[in-house]
């Protein structure tokens, strides 16, 4: 069982570097891949410099997203089962020797990051929030392989060595073909933020076990790369909110969740504003309105894949959608458009809700009912999420 580790970076050669030479002293031939798109720090020429037959590397001086990166990396590692990790990291020891044991090719393995308390109200599995330094030049090391090693005997001693889960993040082990079948992480979500969501979504669809591995550690500094980077931190805010509106438009329902069926939603908006087409487009498959719907086009496609001019159509267009929700904007006020995000729930509500025989046929006859000042025709209730987990069938 091989594993390569996959190491998109972005500037901050100082971790890059740090990260390369702690990994180095635990595993001298653990494959590392490191992918590069822009970096103007040096990142480049450093691994131009690497003397270490253990390392692929690709860089390009465009920028891409970081799905793009990590889809290089994929590509370009040679290992049956791939780590996405950061570089702003460090593996404790037993690492790989502790995911090797319970990784198999339907098995996603989520793995434990010991953090400093930057979230430290954001508690989820897999992670612990103990300070060991908050930068490399404050990191205990000696200290946290010693946490490392006494939390691993814990856990041992306790028979508690991995959970299965529903949700994971970013920090994972996965088998490669499996990554390849599906076409790597989406671009859709531009630079970043919401592509591991998705990702996730799309492995559990395709029916892998998810796990949290309590025993395989690292630890992680946070978001050096990310949120909190020189490149992103004023713009944080703004890219996770254009990342959320494109998850949302994928998939038809926000990445929090409970019910996870997408359904092909036409909404018929009439007398509307652009104000009130910013706040429903993202929710529907297609858009019909009378709205001249260019000057929204002009402010919102900058910021998605997804082809607004073709998803609003003219009011008059042929509506072929499963369901069609309608909405009057002059009479719907701000509280009924913001409903509009638990139209997915509904409707599934309504279709999966145990009816009386009478009830079904009565249903059956007038498939029409209203909800909060929308009008809700079913036609076809049949959900497409499965066709969305190859990401080359994502858009039209």
């Amino acid at each position: 069982m091989t594993f390569s580790v996959l190491v998109g970076v972005k500037n901050n050669l100082v971790y890059t570097q740090y990260f390369y030479n702690q990994t180095r002293r635990l595993y001298p031939t653990l494959e590392l891949v490191f992918v590069s798109f822009n970096s103007v720090d040096g990142t480049h020429e450093w691994l131009d410099s690497l003397q270490d037959d253990h390392v692929v590397y690709y860089y390009e001086e465009r920028e891409r997203t970081l799905s793009d990166t990590y889809n290089k990396c994929i590509e370009l590692a040679t290992s049956d089962y791939l780590i996405f990790a950061h570089n702003d990291m460090v593996l404790a020891p037993g690492f790989i020797e502790q995911l090797a044991v319970l990784q198999t090719d339907q098995r996603v393995i989520f793995y434990t990051t010991v953090e400093p308390p930057i979230f430290a109200d954001d508690p989820r599995p897999g992670k612990i929030v103990q300070d060991f330094g908050a930068d490399v030049n404050t990191f205990q090391r000696d200290a946290f392989f010693q946490f490392a090693l006494d939390e691993q005997q814990r856990n041992e001693q306790a028979g508690q060595t991995n959970v299965t889960t529903s949700k994971g993040i970013f920090f994972l082990a996965a088998p490669r073909q499996v990554l390849l079948e599906m076409g790597g992480l989406d671009p859709l979500f531009n630079p970043m933020f919401c592509e591991d969501d998705d990702l996730l979504l799309r492995l559990s669809l395709k029916g892998l076990e998810m796990i949290v591995a309590f025993n395989v550690l690292c630890y992680h500094f946070v978001s050096k790369t990310s949120r909190f980077s020189d490149e992103y931190i004023h713009r944080t805010k703004q890219i996770e909110r254009q990342s959320n509106r494109n998850f949302i438009r994928k998939w038809g329902f926000r990445n929090s969740a409970v019910r996870r069926q997408t359904y092909d939603i036409g909404l018929v908006l009439t007398n509307g504003t652009i104000d009130a087409l910013r706040e429903l487009e993202p929710w529907a498959s297609t858009i019909y309105t009378n709205l001249d719907p260019a000057p929204y086009i002009r402010e919102e496609q900058p910021f998605t894949a997804i082809d607004l001019a073709k998803k609003i159509k003219p009011l008059t267009a042929e509506r072929t959608n499963g369901i069609l929700v309608s909405l009057d904007g002059r009479k719907a006020d701000a509280t009924q458009r913001e409903q509009v995000m638990f139209l997915q729930e509904i409707i599934h509500h309504r279709i999966t809700k145990p009816r009386s025989l009478l009830k079904r046929l009565w249903y059956r006859v007038f498939p029409a009912f209203r909800w909060r000042g929308y009008r809700i025709r079913i036609i076809d209730p049949t959900t497409h999420e499965a066709r969305l987990i190859h990401k080359e069938l994502t858009y039209a």
